[in-house]
């Protein structure tokens, strides 16, 4: 099968490291065929003594996308290249982020719900911080819902990010619930490497046992950081190991529906 990775970040968004040329390059010894850099998007908080320090700053977005459709050009002949983000939804600034991102000329985008809540405002929530219960884990559920009615997301990256203490059955309701939207609209759940190389909650088996049984389209991401982590290929069996032994097979490349933001028309 061919071998790429469509979740890759860079320095810019102030937790990775290397150029993006290094990725590039690493991305070819690693044998694959597609690269996508998918780094955090800016985001325009109305709160001016907010700004969140994990994505890039919109001043840099227009380098970025300059960096890499050169990239692009420069390496045609020995890999495909792919421009996108990877966001969360937040319903109170979409609309500002949705004209910004517009402008970009975006190949995909993938959907990376960190936060419940808009983040900056009171009563937001880190997904992955400290397990929280049942208003929580709906309400994450019902914003990631919300989010993919948009229409311009590829696919729901760590979709098990969220950090649930409570009862199982409650668990299992609600996760079938995301996994039966997502199945039902043609959107794939990513299958997380990096929160399996580092431990983290996710990727979590319950969820994963719930997407076999719902059969949900898969993919594997890499949720790169460092130009070395598209050279780890241990960890990639690793987790290709996990999903067959569910009967989950991720999504070969050429079958994955790419979908090109268009954003529509804002705030419609």
């Amino acid at each position: 099968m061919m071998k790429y990775n469509l979740h890759t970040h860079t320095a810019r968004c102030n937790h990775a490291t290397g150029t993006d040329r290094e990725y590039v390059e690493a991305a070819i010894t690693a044998g694959m065929k597609v690269l996508g850099f998918t780094d955090h998007c800016p985001q325009f908080f109305p709160d001016r003594d907010y700004y969140s320090y994990f994505r890039m700053f919109p001043e840099q977005a227009h380098e970025y996308v300059s960096s890499v459709r050169a990239l692009q050009k420069e390496y045609a002949a020995d890999i495909r290249l792919l421009l996108g983000f990877e966001t969360e939804y937040y319903p109170e600034t979409y609309d500002r982020f949705a004209e910004f991102a517009a402008q970009l000329g975006l190949d995909y985008m993938i959907m990376g719900q960190h936060f419940v809540g808009n983040e900056y405002d009171e009563g937001s929530y880190y997904a992955a911080d400290g397990a929280r219960g049942e208003r929580f884990l709906t309400q994450y559920v019902d914003q990631v819902k919300e989010g993919l009615e948009k229409g311009v997301f590829t696919y729901i990256a760590h979709p098990d990010i969220v950090w649930y203490k409570g009862k199982n059955s409650f668990y299992d309701e609600k996760m079938t619930e995301l996994c039966l939207f997502a199945r039902e609209r043609g959107i794939p759940l990513e299958y997380n490497i990096l929160g399996h190389i580092n431990k983290r909650s996710y990727p979590e088996p319950r969820f994963w046992k719930i997407a076999a049984a719902t059969g949900n389209s898969v993919v594997l991401g890499y949720d790169a950081h460092s130009p070395e982590a598209l050279l780890q290929t241990k960890p990639y069996e690793e987790c290709l190991q996990k999903l067959n032994a569910l009967g989950l097979k991720p999504m070969r490349f050429e079958d994955i529906r790419l979908v090109k933001p268009a954003f529509g028309e804002v705030g419609a």
